[in-house]
């Protein structure tokens, strides 16, 4: 844990980066987080490198270590920009913000390309590369759900502060860029069967994401509709040969109304 004895403007800020075998881009992200134009209350860094347990068991570790108002979450493959803790407190602040999403760049700077959500996507977003939540909503909600072994356990989380009653606030100008990485999907049945399980209304959206021309003519779509079916685990169970086929139906026909504009 890195503190700062920094107090910013009432509200006080602790920032949680889990790390795996990655040194070098970890040094490069905490270069970025100690030259913010406001310091946060600490950086607390839970390094998995050893145990492998994930990003959710990480990220839960590191907020509970901390004690400020906000709890805000970067990779460590990440690079916040420098107003990035400034324009959070700004945000929560000015806005009386619950929790916050900010936007996600990436490649070179200045290329124009984002992880940012698709502008009608509603339930298909929030990524923990950058967001922030108040600490009493992470307390009420349990933080992270710790099934969810390395993919979707961000968008759980917020969903479960979305159903509980809690509004998630967009945030452009709060950034963290991500070099390394342009947006590839991840797909790891048991985390998506929790998620589909988590909100099965929600997760249609995140179904029609998956489906593209390119999907459909490389086995790919293919591929993820079977392993929804097919997994095995004695935490989870698949989905029903009916589930499957409303909710690709229902998927393709979404993305459709998606790519046509409707």
């Amino acid at each position: 844990m890195i503190g700062s004895d920094s107090a910013s403007r009432g509200l006080s800020v602790d920032v949680v980066i889990p790390t795996f075998r990655r040194p070098e881009k970890l040094e490069r992200c905490l270069n970025a987080i100690n030259r913010q134009t406001i310091a946060p209350c600490s950086v607390i860094v839970i390094d998995d490198s050893e145990k492998d347990l994930g990003p959710a068991i990480s990220r839960n570790l590191g907020w509970k270590k901390g004690s400020s108002d906000i709890v805000a979450f970067t990779d460590d493959d990440c690079v916040p920009s420098k107003d990035w803790i400034e324009n959070i407190i700004l945000r929560y602040e000015r806005d009386g913000a619950q929790i916050l999403e900010g936007s996600i760049t990436t490649g070179q700077r200045g290329a124009g390309r984002t992880m940012d959500p698709h502008p009608k996507d509603r339930w298909n977003r929030f990524k923990t590369a950058n967001m922030a939540y108040r600490r009493n909503i992470l307390e009420s909600l349990g933080g992270f759900d710790e099934r969810y072994y390395i993919h979707r356990e961000d968008t759980d989380l917020a969903w479960r502060a979305i159903n509980a009653g809690y509004k998630i606030t967009w945030a452009p100008d709060c950034i963290v860029h991500h070099p390394d990485r342009s947006g590839v999907q991840r797909i790891r049945p048991k985390s998506e069967l929790l998620l589909y399980y988590c909100d099965e209304k929600k997760y249609l959206e995140v179904a029609a994401a998956m489906i593209s021309v390119k999907s459909i003519f490389n086995g790919k779509l293919k591929t993820r509709r079977l392993a929804l079916r097919e997994y095995q685990d004695e935490h989870v169970r698949p989905i029903s040969r009916f589930a499957s086929v409303k909710l690709w139906t229902n998927a393709l026909t979404k993305a459709i109304l998606r790519r046509i504009g409707l």
